[in-house]
């Protein structure tokens, strides 16, 4: 178990032993009871800075002005088995580094060998990138991005330390974690410690001012063809309440080949004024990109800031 850069590089891999992590489960006290003016500079910074305009912005461009993932809030993202959660996750991931923003891999059902091809691949927009792409992206996402290097389940107290570990000493801002049902000691009927998981990891992301997006699965029905909304969510249904924002996708399934291949809902944004929305995606087989109607794939721009169309 550790956390490694985006690749192999076993001189610098690092193996979060128990007692290494035993510091970072200690959460110091502090005061809960302020006075009002004391929030006043966040305020000024809201209206004045334009702080509503301020985040990572996912790879749809109709979502800009409507809706990004902040410091300080935590996401689930939901959809049945086969949805594309995944696929969808590492295209925001790829996203947030050309914004900036240092990423931590939780994914206990994908090897990081695994997340790394598909990366690649949507990176470069090429089912097969050459070894000066893979040169390029390696000296690219050195900083940007780590791994957990787990496979299985982990126990929420090791992913709470190696979150806080994470932040403390690689800068890392944004947290996705696949999938809340990888935690161990969550059954699918215990409604109450998949409650206190999500609640944890809401709690980390305001305490910790960064960004958790969690995968969630959604309960299945009597067809895949039966459109979900947050209710639709396997589990407790608090789940969606404790969190700041809920993003569902689904397939369509449709045999036209026009049709879009998927629709991604902004299904909640507690934060985010007229939010809520529903686009559709096509997927572009090359890249394994999911793109909005007219949008082109955008080719990752190494040491700049912005994704570049092609």
């Amino acid at each position: 178990m550790g956390i490694q850069y985006g690749l192999e590089e076993p001189s610098e891999k690092l193996v979060l032993t128990p007692h290494l992590l035993q510091a970072y489960l200690e959460i110091e006290s502090e005061q809960s009871i302020r006075s009002a003016d004391e929030f006043t500079k966040e305020v000024l910074d809201y209206y004045i800075l334009g702080e509503e305009k301020q985040g990572i912005k996912l790879p749809w461009p109709k979502l800009e002005s409507k809706f990004r993932l902040r410091n300080g809030e935590c996401t689930i993202i939901a959809g049945i088995n086969s949805s594309g959660k995944s696929l969808v996750v590492g295209q925001i991931t790829l996203a947030a580094m050309s914004q900036q923003a240092t990423v931590l891999s939780v994914s206990l059902e994908m090897p990081p060998r695994s997340q790394l091809i598909r990366m690649w691949r949507q990176a470069s927009l090429s089912a097969t990138p050459d070894l000066d792409f893979g040169i390029e992206f390696n000296s690219w996402s050195r900083g940007k991005l780590y791994f957990f290097d787990k496979e299985g389940s982990i126990d929420m107290d090791t992913l709470e330390a190696g979150i806080r570990y994470s932040i403390a000493h690689y800068g890392v801002n944004l947290i996705t974690v696949d999938s809340l049902m990888t935690i161990s000691g969550i059954r699918n009927d215990d409604y109450t410690a998949q409650k206190e998981v999500v609640c944890r990891l809401a709690d980390l992301s305001r305490d910790l001012d960064c960004h958790i997006l969690l995968v969630a699965h959604a309960r299945k029905s009597m067809s895949i063809k039966d459109k979900i909304d947050r209710f639709s969510i396997r589990g407790a249904g608090e789940l969606t309440d404790r969190v700041d924002n809920v993003l569902l996708l689904q397939r369509y399934y449709s045999e036209d080949e026009l049709d879009p291949d998927c629709w991604l809902a902004v299904s909640k944004a507690r934060h985010w004024d007229t939010a809520e929305c529903e686009i559709d995606l096509w997927l572009d087989m090359a890249s394994l990109n999911v793109l909005t109607e007219g949008q082109k794939p955008a080719k990752l721009v190494m040491y700049g800031q912005e994704l570049e169309e092609v």
